[in-house]
């Protein structure tokens, strides 16, 4: 390896090193997501055992919480995307929400998978890179 092809090996590790943050960043708004589901689908499960005149807790975002009296339990407004929401018995509701946090489960998987594989990637150049480098050195 001569030198321009330690720069060259510099600049890819210095790629990879973005891609793994851009994975990271990844990883975290996932992460987020999946707690906010997970809440909904506590929240809904609570909403549907709940009787008539029962008062509960309701999240709101922010780590707040409104008082709501159960009138009417049996359906649920769901995103479907795109800012769109429609009304389904909660029970679907549930279900729904149990195939999103089953895809963004699998999706952290990847994303771990392929940060594991770059960083094993990432520590195979580096040292070889350093053991150029050294020999370099030792010419000079």
């Amino acid at each position: 390896m001569n030198e321009q092809e330690i720069k060259q090996a510099l600049s890819t590790l210095d790629l990879m090193r973005a891609q793994a943050e851009s994975l990271a960043e990844q990883q975290q708004l996932i992460q987020y997501s999946l707690e906010e589901y997970s809440r909904a689908k506590e929240t809904l499960s609570k909403w549907k055992d709940a009787k008539k005149g029962d008062q509960l807790l309701v999240p709101i975002g922010g780590n707040s919480f409104v008082f709501a009296k159960v009138e009417f339990n049996s359906k649920a407004l769901v995103g479907i995307g795109s800012g769109v929401t429609v009304e389904r018995p909660v029970e679907e509701a549930i279900i729904t929400l149990d195939t999103r946090i089953n895809e963004m489960v699998e999706a952290m998987k990847k994303i771990s998978e392929s940060m594991t594989v770059l960083e094993t990637r990432s520590a195979t150049l580096t040292r070889k890179v350093q053991a150029e480098y050294d020999k370099l050195q030792g010419k000079a």
